[in-house]
């Protein structure tokens, strides 16, 4: 093989001498002229850096670009399941702002109406204070009533045993009796009590 190769050296040497030398004499060279041995050392040649490029370069050229082409096809996956999972978060979050959004008015709603019924109750605790107030301070104006005429009744018993004691003691003429009766009344009018 290394001595075809020298031949197809050599030979395509000695082939484009002619046409070196048939350049250089001015006269052009024919293109129709067809050289059998210059061909297969060519085709040869050829063959040789087609072998040597697929072992060397071709081989991990491809290897290489097959290798990048998965890449970028897993790239691409992992980009489309990370949009995926984007959607899919963004969906939960979505229903999570809008369970959010329910509470925060169940709560505003939940707070209302607490606010509403402790109104109630306190308006409710003001009205039976005030009615057991208003029970409490008639309560003790009928104390009060009562022990101002138990004690006019018995100022008016006192009375009324003192004036029988004095007509009693004495026979009064009708002047007495009216003079002793003023008297009696302008005393228990001083000693009843006011209306304040």
């Amino acid at each position: 093989m290394i001595h075809c190769a020298y031949r197809c050296i050599v030979g395509g040497l000695i082939t484009a001498t002619p046409i070196v030398a048939m350049a250089a004499s001015g006269a052009a060279p024919d293109p129709l002229l067809f050289d059998v041995d210059l061909a297969i050392c060519t085709a040869i040649v050829f063959l040789l850096t087609m072998a040597i490029l697929r072992k060397f370069a071709w081989g991990p050229i491809s290897a290489g670009l097959e290798k990048r082409e998965q890449s970028i096809a897993d790239n691409i996956a992992t980009a489309e399941n990370a949009a995926e999972e984007a959607r899919k978060l963004t969906m939960h979050y979505e229903e999570k702002l809008a369970g959010a959004a329910d509470e925060v008015r169940a709560i505003i709603d939940e707070a209302r109406q607490n606010a509403e019924r402790t109104g109630q109750e306190i308006v409710e605790k003001a009205q039976t204070k005030a009615t057991e107030e208003g029970q409490r301070l008639i309560q003790e104006v009928e104390r009060a009533k009562r022990a101002a005429l138990r004690e006019i009744s018995d100022q008016g018993a006192d009375l009324a045993i003192s004036l029988a004691g004095k007509i009693v003691s004495k026979e009064l003429r009708p002047e007495d009796h009216a003079a002793m009766i003023r008297s009696d009344l302008a005393k228990f009018s001083e000693t009843a009590p006011s209306d304040n």
